[in-house]
């Protein structure tokens, strides 16, 4: 009897044994230590005239729009060069331009869509602008009268889609005419498109006393014939902030303010639990192509598994806590971008590829400068608002580079010994360079001083405009004051 106790003993423990083992190496199976990200090369960085708000890649990936003061600035990410600066939204009230709460490519990336809403005073005469990323033209100007928080295209390109007054507005694209609009009783704050554009997800913003925890729900519309509310998912604790459906869109993501991100099963009303523990930064995040990763300003890793909800080893670095926090966003390239917004310098936009055999970025004329801000010496808005009218910084916009180039830089009171040079170039259709050489200079340490000023074009192309995207500066010193060729570093 006892041996017969002492065999079940040891066979139930062996069989305890066998079953952890099994659920341990499962568990490393769905585990993902490592990643194609985990050996991600640097092949490029964007270095951005202004702080940065928003970014996104174009569907083909070639094109990157960034959000930054009141314009739109579209790169071209094979050459990393500025395409196109577009303008803002603009308030005849006060006459100053507005800058896009949202931005949104058409499927085939040939128009950029940006929308806009009132702040206080600041009532924009177009609230949806859509234009030509190539031309700048404008091929679409929707007019409402509080403005649109949010705009997005249906799969085809046919549809535009905008968060505007108590609910959700479709019109037809190109032509603008309204197709229909459901409400949601409050103004919406986000909105996201299923990918067979049949189903979108609304979140209300929270900006009515007696509203409730409605911002904190997302509700789900069918949008075949009449729209009509399918659901509603309840489970964060404070307003959210994004959402967006994966790539085969079974899932929908949501993060909050607090930085808790959701992961839902929207057809059966279900959350995710193994991705209960992710939370990123100020609800950050962005879902790569495949809708297997999701990237934010984590704790330990810039990227998670999104199925599991487990942090990806040894990916890039993660967000620099000196700065402010990390945009982020992939390509359909096999590309991801992060921002860097710097206080005391130009914004940097930081490209990696997850191809490691990609090369790294080509040197350019501009590592051999030393950066200037650009809002030092020139203004960037156009038009004449109420604070432009009180600086006297001349304009970083107009027809003629050399001039806009000159009007802040160029030697304003000179001894005779002084002497300035002036050189433009254009090198390509979307970029002009002017260098200022400025020699036997009267000051104590600096002899000789040389600007490049790079400009890319301004809003339509017909209107033959320029804009300042970038300054650098080298240097020359007197004897015993520093370097005595031309070089980045400062005079002593």
């Amino acid at each position: 009897m006892k041996k017969t106790w002492q065999y079940l003993t040891a066979a139930a423990i062996a069989l305890s044994l066998q079953r952890s083992v099994g659920a341990q190496s499962e568990t490393e199976k769905i585990r993902p230590l490592t990643s194609e990200w985990s050996s991600a090369v640097s092949v490029g960085s964007l270095e951005s005239p202004t702080e940065v708000n928003a970014i996104e890649f174009s569907p083909d990936g070639q094109l990157l729009a960034s959000v930054g003061a009141s314009q739109t600035i579209i790169w071209n990410i094979e050459k990393e060069e500025i395409q196109r600066v577009l303008p803002g939204h603009y308030a005849s009230d006060i006459r100053m331009e507005i800058s896009p709460t949202a931005i949104a490519f058409s499927p085939d990336s040939r128009f950029l869509a940006t929308a806009t809403w009132s702040q206080g005073l600041l009532s924009p005469d177009r609230s949806i602008i859509v234009r030509d990323v190539t031309t700048g033209a404008e091929v679409l100007g929707i007019e409402d009268s509080s403005g649109c928080r949010q705009v997005v295209f249906d799969p085809t390109g046919t549809t535009l889609y905008g968060a505007c007054e108590l609910g959700v507005t479709a019109w037809s694209f190109p032509d603008g005419e309204k197709l229909y609009s459901f409400d949601t009783e409050y103004p919406v704050e986000a909105i996201a498109l299923s990918p067979d554009g049949k189903v979108m997800a609304t979140v209300d913003a929270n900006i009515a006393s007696g509203q409730g925890e409605k911002s904190d729900l997302i509700q789900l519309w069918q949008l075949d014939g009449s729209p009509t509310l399918l659901n509603t998912l309840q489970g964060h604790a404070n307003e959210i902030v994004k959402v967006e459906f994966t790539a085969d869109g079974k899932r929908l993501v949501s993060s909050s303010y607090d930085g808790k991100i959701n992961v839902w099963n929207w057809r059966e009303g279900t959350s995710d639990r193994n991705t209960n523990s992710i939370y990123s930064k100020e609800g950050v995040f962005s879902l790569d192509a495949d809708g297997r990763l999701i990237a934010g300003n984590f704790h330990s890793s810039m990227m998670s598994d999104l199925a599991t909800g487990l942090p990806l080893k040894d990916v890039l670095t993660t967000p620099n806590k000196a700065n402010k926090s990390n945009l982020v966003a992939f390509s359909s390239q096999g590309l991801f971008a992060k921002v860097e917004n710097n206080i005391a310098s130009n914004s940097v936009i930081e490209l990696w590829s997850s191809d490691n055999s990609q090369s790294v970025a080509l040197a350019s004329l501009k590592d051999e400068y030393r950066a200037v801000p650009i809002i030092k010496h020139w203004k960037y808005q156009a038009g004449n608002s109420p604070s432009q009218i009180q600086t006297n910084k001349p304009s970083a916009i107009g027809t003629d580079p050399q001039a806009i180039a000159r009007s802040a830089l160029s030697l304003k009171d000179t001894t005779e010994s002084e002497r300035e040079q002036i050189t433009v170039d254009y090198p390509s259709e979307e970029l002009a360079r002017v260098i200022i050489t400025q020699t036997n200079l009267a000051d104590d340490s600096i002899a000789d001083r040389r600007y490049l000023v790079e400009f890319a074009p301004y809003g339509d192309r017909d209107a033959k405009q320029w804009q300042v995207v970038w300054v650098g500066q080298q240097f020359k010193c007197h004897l015993g004051r520093g370097q005595q060729d031309w070089g980045t570093d400062l005079c002593h």
